[in-house]
């Protein structure tokens, strides 16, 4: 992953791939960071100062960057060494759940990747094409295509997608939606759909799929009735548009609130209450195995169910009909802390960089974009030093590959067969 975002910057700083302005290395890096971790934050304006060229290999690493996951879940899992029992406990930790046939998997999900966005390029074209001619807007529907799928938010107008026709902006909507919802998911999604035209009774969807669908499901409609709540009618934000459009940008900005980034509105002109709602849907973000960033729905959903235990004096912790184990919960734990660390971390580093410039609040909604790769900024990302554009790139590549990078390598090879005596008197909260 670090070589293909050096291998990025190289290609953003070569003159073939910069339009009007000369482009710094350091607004390279964090484009190139960006499009790679699938993110969308950038410190630059990439229709103007990225030529038609540069805008294609932007396209690609944003492509490449979405499908990573499953290049390294087949490093790590197909081409490795392990035995069979490590290759499934591997794959579960990558996101990918149980499968004992990863190259199958990507063959599948990268023909339904294909297939998808090739739908939503047909269904964008004539939009773009009406906006922009055949040769901008041919481009640009494919860039949107591409970034909508691997939910990585680039703008391209000064206006972000307002511009777009309903349908479009629907399209964009459920782009963002379907890639968010990870590989093994839409891969059973799609073995349940040919098992029924079979005529035959398709098997029960995995704990994983279900939690993933019925968190993703709760997840939109509390943002999309949050939103509504909160900013209906202020004059800046969802009060500029009719009556009629005001629901579909109501629901439209916390959908891809969690992890794509585009925007129908200045999110500077948000109210503070909306701001920190939107931090929230940041920071859960997609399902594993996606190309949505964030701690996971799944993840969100065992510290949950684990909450209602202890309220309820429980010793188990049940979700959808399963008792999840001590080891899910210790992960998920984990997840959540070093989740809030980084975001803390990064927080604390851009007020170091920053200075008084900017409000604490800002600084830390940047962090959590960027953490959550998100890529939604309060116009902030263009002002930031040099010194903060870096602590962007450091929470981007540790939001999208680092908690990975962790588990895989502080793993123990053999088990601990020491058992420790348990402490039953040991006083929390």
């Amino acid at each position: 992953m670090i070589g293909l975002i050096l291998f990025g910057t190289a290609g953003f700083m070569h003159p073939a791939a910069q339009g009007g302005a000369t482009l710094h290395w350091v607004d390279a890096l964090l484009l190139a960071t960006s499009a790679v971790c699938t993110t969308g934050l950038s410190s630059v304006n990439v229709a103007e100062v990225l030529s038609p060229t540069g805008q294609v290999w932007l396209t690609l690493l944003i492509e490449i960057g979405a499908l990573a996951l499953l290049v390294i879940a087949l490093g790590f899992v197909g081409l490795g060494r392990q035995g069979a029992v490590a290759r499934v406990s591997v794959s579960a930790e990558l996101g990918l759940g149980v499968v004992h046939h990863l190259p199958g998997l990507v063959q599948r999900v990268l023909g339904l990747a294909v297939g998808v966005q090739l739908v939503g390029l047909v269904l964008l074209l004539p939009d773009m094409v009406a906006l922009e001619g055949w040769d901008r807007g041919g481009r640009y529907a494919l860039m949107h295509t591409v970034m909508a799928f691997g939910n990585a938010g680039f703008g391209l107008w000064p206006d972000g997608v307002a511009r777009l026709s309903s349908l479009s902006l629907m399209t964009l909507m459920v782009l963002v939606i379907v890639g968010g919802l990870g590989f093994v998911i839409l891969d059973e999604l799609v073995g349940r759909v040919r098992t029924r035209l079979t005529r035959a009774r398709p098997s029960r969807l995995s704990t994983m799929s279900r939690v993933g669908l019925g968190m993703t499901g709760a997840l939109l409609l509390f943002g999309w009735g949050g939103f509504a709540l909160l900013e209906w009618n202020r004059p800046g934000t969802l009060g500029q548009f009719p009556w009629s459009e005001r629901l579909l940008h109501a629901a439209f900005q916390p959908t891809v609130a969690r992890s794509a980034g585009f925007a129908t509105m200045d999110y500077g002109a948000l109210a503070a209450p909306t701001l920190l709602l939107v931090m929230v849907l940041m920071f859960v973000g997609g399902n594993p195995g996606s190309t949505a960033g964030g701690i996971k729905t799944t993840t969100a959903a065992v510290l949950f169910a684990a909450a209602l235990a202890s309220l309820r004096g429980r010793e188990d912790t049940d979700l959808a009909g399963r008792r999840v184990s001590a080891v899910t919960l210790m992960r998920a734990l984990t997840v959540v802390s070093l989740g809030l660390l980084s975001v803390a971390v990064g927080t604390f580093a851009l007020m170091v960089t920053e200075g008084s410039r900017h409000h604490p609040g800002v600084l830390a909604f940047e962090a959590v974009s960027a953490f959550t790769t998100s890529g939604l900024s309060v116009n902030l990302t263009p002002n930031l030093s040099p010194g903060g554009k870096l602590v962007l790139v450091v929470l981007m590549f540790l939001g999208r590959v680092g908690f990975l990078s962790l588990l895989l390598a502080f793993r123990s090879a053999q088990p601990s067969l020491v058992r420790r005596p348990e402490e039953r008197h040991f006083v929390v909260g």
